[in-house]
């Protein structure tokens, strides 16, 4: 039997590099009460209110609860986040360095992308912005100015460095005149607390300070992370120590209401004027309570009154959740034990009703707990009132309920069909075939090397099939065999000479050799072609051959590097993408395994695996043994974390029978943690990962083809939906029947996403999700093949249904998406081109579901057609000086019609015409730059096409048709920052209401024609264009004629040039310009 996907570290080759990609949602890590699905994403949505009393001048906390299926794991549960900003460092394109002076990270404000330093205009040059020191008594502080990557705030954004302590924190102004700080006090930084005085790493600046210009205040305070309710004996936490568990920050408290005015007229920066900590005429605090003993729910009385009693202050240690988990992407470990419980609203009125703390509202959250993962199960908001024993009468609204996909494990063995094997290798060894996704497609198919000759069975398992009955479902299915007309030179996949690596981590494959006299590459084209042969710039002089190297990602930024274990040092190389490697880097291995790793790949028990056992997306050092499951988490650069033992860790079998080639490692859910399949000799074990601290106990599937050691079993995302499936191939003789067999651990499914919500006011809301390989794979069979791709399955809302209990009604909005695009150099996903909305009331879309009763909407009066929604989005994706929307429109050749609607009987030009002009790049900009003007357009709508789908011959006819262009300014190049600076707005849209009359729209078109330097419109004009006085007639042979429009004939000459007039309104406006105090 072989071990062909464990990536074991006894291989004597060098193994396909341990990259992570990114998750599809309901993972760990990390994409009002109504739910909605994010087009541009496809990921769904929903935002609870948080219950909060307004402030005065309406300055308070602003707080929602917000969900998104994109999202990972936190103190809300998996999928939730408190809508409050921060600024962090960035760590999808690598871990931070902390070497600020460099400026070698990137920082993140929310919800405001990249922040970049500051550059000034000096003549024709372009210098880094000088911003004086400040000496505020006995400290001086160092100012970097930024501004983010893609503007819109046009807020004055600034990093002070204390030059004694090294300390940092943020603060920004935004052009209200709102101050906002970040990470001011120790407690309000997420930072590693085993730095010595003097050389802080800190990782993330949460909000602490916010000041209007009306002497209006909110403070907010956190409490650190600590040992509480911990059991230390447990063997995961052996290694943790009281100080290493304090990094992480939980909010405690929002204090907001002052009754005194911060003093104004001063000329010290408004954080330095007095400290907030040591106020007490607060009127408004928000508390968050994480099970302290804020608050007690008492017996209810006779009548069913609910009582409770609650207090501002904790009266008993924070309870530990049941799932804790860490994150080490900032390079130490942040770990989170808590999960907040409600959200109390406490008023401070003792002269007006006799009690300092009064409980006015809070908002509760009920969880579903597990050691795998925690989620939202309701949220209720309750309003209270003050009895006399002390006591709160509780009235509540009714809860608002969700439910989520589960993660049950399915047995049910399932044949790979006889069309789909045809020509398939029996017995996949992983050597001479090859389990890879060649194209990038988001799909593992089959590749083999014969002869000269490379043949690919590509998987399309993700397109439904549909059955007798015509309802779709999935099966495991492959493609007819493809010979790869054009393969590289020299090639030697089988024998191991060469690698199928993907160098530059964005998801396309590249034919590479080291071990040769021109170690180079052959770079995977988009027309599934190769380029031609590129040799290496930079390259190590290293035994390739070596059993202790390995590529495993250790920075962070999807390159994978060489990483070569010694008896006392790790010595490593980095990825420099399609370069090469740069110059080693030794680090030294620690003297003590509990402290870090002491251990090298060739150990001769074959027992080191790689693999991401925490959820954070990096990749572990593994060590596997009968009864013992430990790892070193991943800190980037070289470096690996004192040891973690894992609770529960398997006993797989009797000691004279364990053999580490029966372990199989996988993330069998998709949560993003690596889970162990143990193929024993009576049948296959699974045990799950429960967030890095210990090991479920095994689940043994009841059927399974007899494993020997002649046969092969693997676990691959084979369904192509981001979950495993275990596949068992056979080359013996008896199998010929049945070759290729598996299960389908997940049944289709993909766990740990929002598929409920009911808010017991008789609203009810069930989502379906599909992978974005559904909807690819449909595509390219349909002829209508993606511009871009993404090479791994994304979750998307593919159906929304909602039932009105109350009017009995039922309403189906469905989804196709096309285009998806992930930028490998950005390690972004970027979202979809090209979105199909359908909101349905027909009554055959009304009673296919199982989820809701017939709705009372069925009758035919109650039909109202079909909408159909084309919207087209732009990604972002650069294509050289051509435009994204020109593929879209079907202008770059005249074989192509197209996607956008187009009247009858018209040419490419004629098209061409009555589209707006394109977006156009601001000139003298270098590649790199173009590539990010581009960016700068993400999210973008393009144009939107509304249909009415009646079954008449109109239906192919739009009601309206809007378009939109927009104007890239470049504020300031890159130079020697990472990035540039760009800021776009809207530059023209014109609405086409054609009502499905194809040739007689009424034209409107909006200009801007002039934009200040903060985007305030300063000239914009709207044009009326008068009705078309011919219209284009298209004959049954295709023939094209103008003909008078017959529609004007009912008017008088007089009206018909009124009809035919076009309209211009011309708006000029006038903006004062702002002040910017240099002392603020």
């Amino acid at each position: 039997m072989k071990n062909d996907n464990a990536e074991s570290t006894n291989n004597t080759a060098s193994s396909i590099p341990s990259i992570s990609l990114p998750k599809g949602g309901g993972a760990i890590r990390g994409i009002g009460e109504k739910f909605a699905a994010n087009p541009v994403t496809g990921t769904g949505s929903l935002s609870v209110p948080i219950a909060t009393s307004p402030g005065r001048s309406g300055f308070g906390p602003q707080l929602s609860l917000s969900y998104d299926s994109g999202s990972g794991n936190g103190p809300f549960g998996i999928g939730w986040n408190l809508s409050l900003p921060s600024i962090t460092r960035k760590t999808d394109k690598g871990l931070p360095k902390y070497q600020d002076g460099d400026e070698s990270d990137t920082f993140i404000l929310s919800g405001a992308e990249d922040l970049v330093p500051v550059l000034k205009k000096q003549g024709n040059d372009w210098v880094p912005e000088d911003i004086p020191d400040r000496t505020i008594g006995a400290d001086t502080y160092q100012i970097q100015g930024y501004r983010p990557r893609i503007e819109g705030l046009f807020a004055r954004i600034e990093r002070w460095t204390n030059t004694c302590t090294n300390e940092t924190h943020w603060r920004s102004i935004s052009g209200d005149n709102i101050t906002t700080l970040y990470g001011r006090t120790t407690d309000s930084r997420i930072e590693d607390p085993d730095t010595p005085d003097g050389f802080p790493r800190i990782f993330n600046w949460l909000i602490c300070e916010s000041y209007d210009d009306k002497g209006n205040a909110i403070y907010y305070e956190y409490e650190p992370e600590d040992s509480a309710g911990i059991d230390l004996s447990q063997t995961n936490e052996r290694n943790r120590t009281d100080k290493s568990r304090t990094a992480n920050r939980y909010l405690k408290r929002i204090k907001y209401g002052n009754k005194a005015p911060v003093e104004l007229d001063s000329n010290l920066p408004r954080e330095f004027r007095e400290d907030l900590s040591e106020r007490t005429d607060w009127l408004f605090e928000v508390v968050f309570d994480y099970e302290e003993g804020h608050y007690e729910e008492l017996p209810a009385d006779p009548d069913g009154r609910q009582f409770v009693n609650a207090r501002i202050d904790t009266t008993q240690d924070r309870q530990r959740r049941q799932d804790p988990f860490s994150s080490f992407r900032s390079g130490f470990e942040v770990r989170t034990y808590r999960l907040c419980h409600r959200v109390l609203m406490f008023h401070h009125f003792p002269d007006e009703i006799g009690v300092n703390d009064y409980l006015v509202r809070s908002t509760g959250f009920e969880y579903k707990e597990g050691p795998i993962a925690s989620f939202i199960t309701s949220v209720t908001q309750s309003g209270y009132k003050l009895q006399d024993d002390g006591t709160y009468l509780k009235k509540s609204l009714p809860p608002l309920e969700f439910e989520y996909s589960e993660a049950t494990i399915q047995d049910k063995v399932e044949d790979v069909n006889e069309e789909s094997i045809e020509n398939l290798p029996q017995g996949l060894d992983g050597a001479q075939y090859q389990w890879v996704d060649i194209d990038g497609e988001g799909a593992s198919g089959i590749v083999t090397e014969q002869g000269d000759s490379w043949f690919y069975k590509r998987n399309i398992s993700a397109l439904p099939v549909i059955d007798e009955d015509g309802e779709p479902y999935t099966v495991a299915r492959f493609a007819p065999i493809e010979h790869l007309a054009t393969i590289p030179s020299f090639t030697n996949l089988s024998g191991g000479r060469q690698q199928l690596l993907d160098l530059a981590g964005d998801g396309q494959l590249d034919v590479v050799e080291f071990d040769s006299p021109t170690p180079g590459f052959f770079e995977r084209a988009k027309d599934e072609a190769w380029h031609t042969f590129k040799p290496f710039v930079s390259l190590p002089n290293i035994s390739w051959q070596d059993p202790n190297l390995k590529f495993v990602d250790l920075t962070g930024d999807g390159h994978a590097d060489i990483f070569i274990t010694e008896d006392d040092a790790f010595t490593w190389y980095p990825s420099l993408a399609k370069t090469g490697f740069a110059s080693g880097e030794k680090v030294r291995q620690a003297l003590d395994e509990e402290k870090g790793p002491k251990l090298v790949f060739a150990n001769g028990t074959q027992s080191i695996y790689l693999a991401d056992i925490s959820g954070d997306g990096l990749t572990d050092l593994v060590r596997i043994r009968n009864g013992e499951v430990c790892y070193w988490p991943n800190l980037g650069y070289g470096r690996f974390g004192a040891k973690v033992t894992m609770g529960n860790s398997p006993r797989f079998d009797l000691p004279d029978q364990f053999d580490q080639r029966r372990i199989r490692l996988a993330d069998i859910d998709g949560s993003g943690v690596t889970d162990i399949i143990y193929l024993k000799g009576d049948g296959v074990y699974i045990y799950l990962n429960e967030s890095g601290n210990h090991w479920a106990d095994a689940e043994k599937l009841k059927s399974f083809p007899h494993i020997d050691n002649i046969s092969s079993v693997i676990a691959v995302d084979l369904l192509g939906n981001g979950t495993a499936c275990l596949v068992w191939s056979s080359p013996l003789p008896g199998d010929v029947h049945q070759p290729m067999r598996y299960i389908d651990l997940m049944g289709g499914q993909k766990p740990h996403l929002l598929v409920k919500t009911v808010n017991n006011l008789g609203a009810e809301t069930h989502v379906h999700y599909a992978p974005s390989t559904k909807f690819y794979l449909a595509d390219k069979a349909a002829g209508k093949p993606w511009i871009t791709k993404i090479p791994f399955p994304v979750h998307v809302v593919e159906r929304v249904e909602t039932f009105d209990r109350i009017s009995k009604n039922r309403f189906v909005t469905r989804y196709a998406y096309h285009h998806g695009y992930f930028d490998g150099s950005e390690r972004e996903f970027r979202g979809f081109g090209m979105v199909e909305q359908w909101d349905t009331e027909e009554f055959a879309a009304l009673t296919q579901s199982h989820d809701f009763p017939t709705g009372d909407n069925i009758e035919e009066t109650s039909h109202v057609p079909p909408v159909l929604t084309r919207t087209w989005f732009h990604t972002g994706v650069y294509v050289g000086r051509d435009h994204i929307s020109d593929f879209f429109a079907g202008l770059i050749d005249t074989h192509d019609q197209g996607e956008y609607y187009r009247e009858s009987g018209l040419t490419d030009t004629q098209a061409r015409q009555l589209l707006l002009d394109d977006t156009m790049l601001p000139d003298d900009l270098t590649i790199e730059e173009e590539c990010e003007a581009c960016r700068a357009l993400k999210g973008s709508m393009l144009r939107q096409e509304i249909y009415a789908l009646d079954g008449t011959d109109k239906e192919q006819h739009p009601y309206t048709v809007t378009e939109q262009n927009f104007t890239i300014r470049c504020l300031q190049p890159k130079k020697d920052n990472r990035h540039a600076v760009f800021f776009t707005h809207a530059r023209e849209s014109i609405n086409y209401h054609y009502e499905r009359n194809s040739a007689d729209p009424r034209i409107a078109h909006a200009m801007t024609l002039e934009v200040d330097e903060f985007g305030n419109v300063l000239k914009e004009a709207a044009i009326g264009y008068g009705r078309r006085e011919t219209i284009r007639f298209v004959d049954n042979e295709g023939g094209v004629t103008e003909i008078p429009n017959a529609a004007l004939e009912e008017f008088n000459l007089e009206d018909q040039a009124k009809q035919t007039r076009t309209l211009i309104t011309y708006t000029e406006n006038l903006v004062l310009g702002g002040y910017a105090a240099e002392n603020r």
